[in-house]
């Protein structure tokens, strides 16, 4: 009986962790590569269970399985140290926020803002009810600049700033608006402040997915300011097609906060339900800066957390 459940979830943890490096894309194999961390998970109890069942030769296999499943997670748990001589510039604190379909509670969304003295604000799924909310309820208190395109149906996104934004555009050939605009924060040359929304894997066919992401990384990789993101990915770090975004931009590299801070696997989605968010999802990039902090926070009436992470800007003019 052990040792026949044990074989079970030996083959799905190890489904799940070749989905971590497969390049393959389909909707269920996509949906399989997210919930890499959780059959890793799978691949420690089915050792469990094949060494009561004394199956030894399987317990190696479960062995060697679970030893390359945990170092597809090593990454997100491995700090990458900050040189002693790296350029010391301005710091930028970044809130991403998806506000599911403009109903959230914009009231405490933004408490969250002034709490947390958050400089930029990243916005999916704005409505124009929900801008029309922010802006009575005094978001330009905190954040005077705005560039933003709302739409229903969890199409809008919108950037918010402490400091002035110019130059902004919506980034072409996506479903769902995706933005960049040009922030002058003091100290520093100016940079480009990107709002992401790509499609969803799920329902949406994965191969739409696929092509808006590698869009994504064209253009992040071509772009010649320093950069900061905040994005609903609709990716984990477990898709291959997330990590090669990161991959695409060489010098200077990009990079995600919560892999280079150590944060962890921080989950945002699905935040409405009784078991706890186990997919992370929501982003925040830097190109041009280093990652300081990355951590998460309550979005009330979401179906997402936020997530807040400090960045300081590369000095100099």
């Amino acid at each position: 009986m052990a040792a026949g459940a044990g074989l079970v979830l030996l083959v799905a943890g190890s489904i799940g962790i070749a989905a971590h490096y497969s390049a393959f894309v389909g909707t269920t194999w996509t949906l399989i590569a997210s919930f890499t961390p959780l059959l890793v998970g799978v691949t420690g109890v089915a050792l469990v269970l094949l060494l009561l069942g004394r199956q030894r030769v399987l317990a190696l296999a479960a062995v060697a399985a679970l030893t390359v499943g945990v170092w597809t997670q090593v990454p997100l748990y491995r700090a990458t140290p900050v040189p002693a001589d790296a350029p010391d510039g301005p710091q930028l604190r970044v809130m991403q926020a998806n506000i599911y379909l403009g109903s959230a509670d914009t009231d405490a969304l933004l408490r969250t803002v002034h709490d947390a003295d958050v400089d930029i604000l990243t916005v999916a799924e704005l409505t124009e009810a929900a801008a029309q909310r922010l802006a009575a309820a005094g978001i330009t208190r905190q954040l005077p600049y705005s560039f933003t395109k709302p739409r229903g149906g969890g199409g809008g996104t919108g950037i918010y700033s402490r400091y002035p934004l110019r130059d902004g555009q919506v980034l072409p050939g996506f479903v769902l608006e995706n933005l960049r605009a040009t922030v002058a924060v003091p100290g520093t040359v100016p940079t480009a402040v990107y709002a992401l929304h790509p499609l969803p894997p799920y329902p949406e066919p994965a191969y739409r997915w696929m092509a808006e992401l590698g869009q994504l990384g064209r253009i992040l990789a071509a772009e010649t300011m320093p950069l900061v993101v905040g994005a609903d990915f609709n990716s984990t770090y477990d898709h291959r097609q997330y990590r090669r975004v990161l991959e695409g931009a060489t010098a200077p590299p990009l990079r995600d906060a919560a892999e280079f801070t150590g944060a962890g696997i921080v989950a945002t989605y699905p935040a409405d339900r009784w078991y706890p968010a186990v997919l992370a999802i929501d982003r925040i990039l830097t190109r041009g800066g280093t990652p300081l902090s990355f951590s998460r926070v309550d979005i009330p009436g979401s179906d997402h957390h936020g997530v807040v992470g400090d960045v300081r800007l590369d000095g100099g003019r």
